[in-house]
């Protein structure tokens, strides 16, 4: 019988995945221009910040559900 945590192990291998991409992203960094890497990520900010602007959007009114509490 194991002694780890099904959850322990997912943790430590999400872990190792996401140090595995930092090392492959700062050798990619390192071995490529500048204006090549900085439009991908720039690309990618832009693509965050549209996504949270359209979710910004759809968010319910707050001042409207409060009132709607009230009216209850």
């Amino acid at each position: 019988m194991s002694n780890s945590d099904p959850v322990d192990e997912q943790l430590a291998r999400n872990q190792q995945e996401r140090y595995a991409f930092i090392k492959e992203w700062a050798e990619y960094v390192r071995t490529h221009p500048d204006d090549e890497w900085g439009e991908q990520v720039n690309t990618l900010v832009n693509s965050q910040l549209e996504s949270a602007r359209h979710l910004e959007d759809e968010r319910p009114n707050l001042d409207e559900i409060d009132s709607d509490l009230i009216d209850s």
